[in-house]
């Protein structure tokens, strides 16, 4: 796992990003910057660190979605919706998908559950 975030590391992504974090998921990478090294947890799912979330957005093709997290090495994206609350997911550089969690501490206990929804 990475080290704390600063919340002025959160706020500068902010601003690049044109999006504020909902509180859940400021509080978390104050805990934990994400997994370092591409690292993932027991289902295979990998929380990104700030640094990777300002990459792959800079590569990504939709600005509106800003993914913080993958399955099993890129094989489909969990991230946030700029235009619509909650926790989406999108396979590839597709239309994003359908919202499957109403906040990021909800997102985070689906995928440590193995919820179904997060497939």
């Amino acid at each position: 796992m990475g080290s704390p975030a600063a919340i002025s590391d959160i706020e500068k992504i902010e601003s690049i990003l044109n999006f504020k974090f909902p509180d859940d998921f400021k509080e978390f990478y104050q805990i934990c910057n994400g997994f370092m090294g591409l690292h993932w947890q027991e289902h295979t799912f990998t929380l990104w660190p700030l640094e990777m979330i300002i990459e792959e957005h800079n590569t990504y093709q939709n600005k509106n979605f800003i993914r913080f997290c993958d399955f099993l090495l890129a094989s489909h994206f969990i991230g946030f919706n700029k235009n619509r609350p909650g926790i989406f997911k999108e396979y590839g550089n597709v239309e994003v998908g359908e919202q499957i969690a109403s906040s990021f501490e909800e997102i985070v206990l689906m995928i440590n559950s193995n919820a179904d929804a997060i497939y």
